[in-house]
C-alpha cells in the first residue's frame, strides 16, 4: 500500500510536507534609507513653494512668524482707520472723530449720469417729483446729501449712526465728507461738527431719510442735549420720488436696484449692507480698519448715487410730456403724477402722445380713464367725448367706461338713444362673461340704463324693474 501511494505521488509530481526543506531564519527588516532632502532652490522645492502660495498655505513656522508680526502691528496701531484710509482726526483730547474727505469734479460720471447733471437739476422738477411746492426754489448746489450707516435698522435710543456722510457742492467741486466713530465716545464731537456744517445749507436730500436717517440723528442729538437743525431745512426724500416714477416697472425701488436699472452703476469691492454693522463692531474689538475699506466705499457710492438719481429725474422731466422716459410704464407714472397734482392740461397733452405708442391693454385703459377725467375737469367736452368713445371702443365690456360714456351722452351730448344702446350692449356682453354680469360697475350701469329708458318713455317696452 505504501508503495502504491509513493508511486501515485511520483506520477502526480507531489511532495510530502515532511520532505520540504526547512525555512531559513527570517532576517530583520532593514529600515528604508532616508531620501536626500531637496536642496533649496531645486525645481521640486520651487514647485512646492509656488503651490503653497497658490493655495494660501504656509508652514507652521511661517504662520507663527506672520501672526506675531500682525499682532505687533495691531498693538502699534498700524491698522487704525486713519493709517489705513488716510483722512484726519477732528476734535480734541476729550472727544474726536475720524473724517475722510473726497472731492469730485462736476464732469465725473457715476454710471450714465454726471454729478453736474444732478447739481444743475431744476427746482420745478424737484417739486414735482417730491409733490412738494416748497422745493420749487431748491438749488441742489445749496443742498446737502446725507446718508448714514448704523448699528441696526430698529431705530430708537440704542441704535447709533457710526458713519455719517454729507455730500455738497463747494468751490466748483462735489465734496463727500464721511464722519466715522472710532468708538462710542466720539459721538459728541461728530454731532457738533455735523450741526455746524448743516447751518450752511437750505435743503437736505436723502434716500429714505424721512423714515430712518433723520429721525435717528434727531434722537442722537436729543440724547446728547444738543440742538437739532434738521427741522429748519427743506427735505427731499428721493425714495418717494423714485417710487412715483419707477415702482410700476421696478417692483424693487431700493437704491441698489435703481443703480442697476436706471443709473447704470456697477459696484466693485462693495460690502453688502447687512454685513456693515458687523464690520464696525469687529473693528471696535480688533482695531483693524482694513475690513472697513469696503464699508467706506459702499457709503460713498450711496451718496454719489443720490446726486445722479436727482439728475436722472430732472433729465426725464425736462419735457412736460415725459418723453425722455424710455419705458411706457415710467411715462404713464409721470402722467399719473400730473393727474394727482391736478395739472390737467399736462395730462391731456402727455396722455394723447402716450397713446401713440404700443402698451399693454391695462396701461392703455388707465391712461384713457385719466384723459377722460382730466378733460371733464377742464371742461374740454369735445376731447372728452373722443376719449370716451375710444375707451368704450377698445374695452367694450368695461362697465366703468360704458357708464362714463353714457353719462356724457345723456347730459352733454343729449343723445339718449346712443346712451341707451351703450348701456344695453355693454350689459349684454357682461351677462355672457364668466362673471355673469356681476363685475364692478354693473349695478351703476343697470341703474343708468333704467333711468335713460324712463326718459325715452319705454321705447323698447322695458321698465326700470326690467
Amino acid at each position: 500500500m505504501t508503495t502504491d501511494k509513493e508511486e501515485l505521488f511520483r506520477k502526480l509530481n507531489l511532495t510530502r510536507a515532511r520532505d520540504l526543506p526547512a525555512p531559513s531564519p527570517r532576517k530583520a527588516e532593514e529600515a528604508p534609507e532616508d531620501k536626500p532632502a531637496s536642496a533649496p532652490g531645486t525645481l521640486e522645492e520651487e514647485s512646492r513653494r509656488r503651490l503653497q502660495e497658490r493655495l494660501g498655505l504656509m508652514r507652521g513656522a511661517d504662520w507663527t512668524t506672520r501672526r506675531e508680526e500682525e499682532c505687533r502691528r495691531l498693538a502699534d496701531g498700524e491698522y487704525e482707520v486713519e493709517k489705513v484710509l488716510g483722512g484726519e482726526i477732528i476734535g480734541d483730547d476729550q472727544s474726536a472723530f475720524f473724517l475722510l474727505r473726497r472731492e469730485y469734479p462736476p464732469e465725473h460720471f457715476h454710471g450714465a449720469f454726471s454729478l453736474g447733471a444732478g447739481l444743475e437739476s431744476r427746482g420745478a422738477h424737484l417739486a414735482l417729483a417730491a409733490c412738494d411746492e416748497t422745493l420749487s426754489a431748491c438749488d441742489p448746489r445749496e443742498a446737502v446729501f446725507m446718508d448714514t450707516e448704523t448699528t441696526g435698522l430698529a431705530g430708537g435710543a440704542g441704535t447709533v449712526a457710526f458713519l455719517v456722510g454729507m455730500g455738497y457742492h463747494v468751490d466748483g467741486m462735489f465734496r463727500v465728507d464721511q464722519c466715522f466713530l472710532r468708538d462710542y465716545d466720539d459721538e459728541p464731537a461728530l454731532l457738533e461738527w455735523i450741526a455746524g456744517l448743516l447751518s450752511r445749507f437750505k435743503t437736505v436730500v436723502s434716500f429714505n431719510g424721512k423714515s430712518f436717517d433723520l429721525p435717528l440723528l434727531r434722537t442722537r442729538f436729543v440724547q446728547h442735549r444738543m440742538p437739532c437743525r434738521f427741522d429748519a431745512l427743506a427735505h427731499l426724500d428721493l425714495v418717494h420720488a423714485a417710487r412715483r416714477f419707477w415702482k410700476r416697472r421696478l417692483s424693487d425701488c431700493s437704491l441698489g436696484n435703481l443703480e442697476r436699472e436706471v443709473l447704470g452703476v456697477r459696484r466693485h469691492g462693495d460690502v453688502p449692507s447687512h454685513l456693515i454693522p458687523e464690520r464696525w463692531l469687529e473693528y471696535l474689538h480688533t482695531r483693524d480698519a482694513r475690513p472697513l475699506e469696503g464699508v467706506f466705499y459702499h457709503h460713498r457710492v450711496d451718496i454719489l448715487s443720490m446726486v445722479t438719481l436727482l439728475g436722472a429725474l430732472s433729465s426725464h422731466l425736462d419735457r412736460a410730456e415725459g418723453c425722455e422716459f424710455d419705458h411706457a410704464e415710467d411715462q404713464l407714472s409721470l402722467i399719473r403724477l400730473h393727474f394727482r397734482e391736478k395739472r390737467y392740461d399736462q395730462v391731456l397733452a402727455a396722455g394723447a402722445e402716450w397713446l401713440q405708442r404700443d402698451a399693454p391693454p391695462p396701461l392703455r385703459r388707465e391712461c384713457l380713464e385719466m384723459l377722460c377725467l382730466a378733460g371733464k375737469r377742464r371742461g374740454r367736452w369735445e376731447e372728452t367725448e373722443v376719449m370716451l368713445e375710444k375707451w368704450h371702443g377698445e374695452f367694450p365690456a368695461d362697465a366703468a367706461g360704458a357708464a362714463e360714456l353714457a353719462k356724457h351722452l345723456e347730459h352733454r351730448a343729449r343723445n339718449l338713444l346712443r346712451a341707451e344702446r351703450v348701456c344695453r350692449e355693454t350689459l349684454d356682453l357682461l351677462e355672457g362673461s364668466p362673471q355673469g354680469g356681476e363685475c364692478a360697475g354693473t349695478g351703476e350701469l343697470r341703474g343708468r340704463l333704467a333711468r335713460i329708458q324712463r326718459k325715452l318713455g319705454g321705447a323698447w317696452g322695458l321698465t326700470a324693474e326690467d
